[in-house]
């Protein structure tokens, strides 16, 4: 009886002594310059000699007990590791115990750490559920870490920071964010463009690149049409905004050269310009201006703006008459030199040409020179 006993002691202690390590890394994702801190942790009541790390099956490195403990270099871990960036490396870790001939125990659980030149691009997911919006930023990244995720408006404005969550499921980093959609549709439209990061907690610094955006899409857009492009200096020309499912609208508003004028919705959304106003809120005195509308409708309870329209352009045209003295002169030059006083009415003389035209001079009097003026003068009277 005593021997049997004796032998389940003994086998109680050999159970105890071959009890697994539990190893850890921290932080679990890291760059070469990051200080990565690797222990192994052995049961408490049993007396460890040392401890021995291996990196992908290869021995790391052994380290006396207490504390069991390495603190290396991204780069050395790669190192040692043997591989390239990114690189997924799996660290595992046993224990030699103190006084025993069969003495090494088995080895830990392995985990998987994973070191980086750079966060890759997350994916963003959107989907409505009645009144709300589902939110994911899924992170590209199968290893186990803390992660921050941060949602962006399109003017760069962050919506909220959330925390990740390990999806054993799907095996990957998801962050949520369900908003209501009436709190994203009533902001500017410019505000609806959806995007995502995210960092590492233990280097917040670090970012990774913004994901694709993603428009939450609220009114259809605006459609401006014209009644006409060009005008002339009496013209008038008629704008009309409506959209392309017949919603029923609260307010349109037409921004002429990025100046707002409410439409008056009785007129079913609609405005008369004429070219002298267009002229006068022409900016570079040009007579052309550019145009877009947006209308405002009842969605979720809540009055949205919509999209704007695509741009028009209207244009003044404005009469111009000009007329050349040199043409002037040599159409009226007979008739002129035949009402002057004291001009012969003799033979040309001399052809000579002037900016490239003919100009034919006559035979005067010497005692009568008359200059240009004088000679049109004679033109118009005639």
């Amino acid at each position: 009886m005593e021997l049997f006993v004796f032998i389940v002691f003994q086998l109680l202690i050999e159970v105890q002594s071959n009890k697994s390590p539990t190893v850890h890394v921290s932080p679990a994702v890291f760059n070469e310059s990051r200080s990565v801190q690797i222990s192994c942790e052995t049961p408490a009541d049993v007396k460890v000699k040392h401890c021995d790390f291996t990196i992908n099956t290869k021995k790391l490195e052994t380290k006396v007990s207490p504390p069991c403990q390495l603190n290396l270099t991204g780069a050395e871990v790669l190192r040692r590791a043997g591989g390239k960036l990114p690189q997924s490396v799996n660290i595992t870790c046993c224990y030699t115990i103190k006084g025993k001939h069969k003495n090494k125990s088995s080895d830990s659980v392995l985990v998987t750490v994973l070191v980086l030149d750079k966060l890759q691009k997350p994916v963003i997911n959107v989907s409505e559920n009645e009144n709300h919006l589902s939110i994911t930023c899924e992170i590209p990244l199968s290893v186990r870490a803390d992660f921050t995720c941060s949602f962006y408006y399109e003017d760069d404005a962050i919506l909220v920071n959330r925390d990740s969550r390990w999806s054993s499921s799907e095996e990957k980093h998801l962050c949520t964010f369900n908003p209501a959609l009436g709190d994203l549709l009533k902001r500017s439209v410019k505000s609806r463009k959806l995007s995502c990061d995210y960092s590492l907690k233990t280097e917040p610094d670090i970012r990774s690149p913004r994901s694709d955006t993603y428009i939450i899409r609220g009114l259809p857009q605006a459609r401006l049409s014209a009644s006409a492009s060009v005008l002339q200096e009496t013209d008038t020309v008629e704008l009309s905004c409506d959209n392309t499912e017949e919603l029923e609208m609260e307010m349109c508003v037409f921004s002429i050269n990025g100046e707002e004028r409410n439409s008056n919705l009785n007129s079913g959304c609609q405005l008369s310009l004429t070219a002298s106003q267009i002229s006068v809120l022409s900016e570079d005195k040009s007579s052309s201006v550019t145009i877009t509308c947006f209308y405002t409708a009842m969605k979720e309870q809540i009055i949205v703006p919509s999209p704007h329209s695509d741009p028009v352009t209207i244009t003044v045209q404005t009469a111009s008459i000009s007329m050349s003295f040199s043409e002037t002169t040599q159409q009226y030059s007979t008739t002129a030199l035949a009402y002057a006083p004291g001009v012969a009415s003799g033979h040309p003389r001399a052809t000579r040409r002037t900016g490239g035209e003919q100009t034919k001079t006559y035979k005067a009097d010497p005692h009568v020179t008359h200059n240009k003026e004088q000679l049109l003068h004679f033109c118009l009277d005639s």
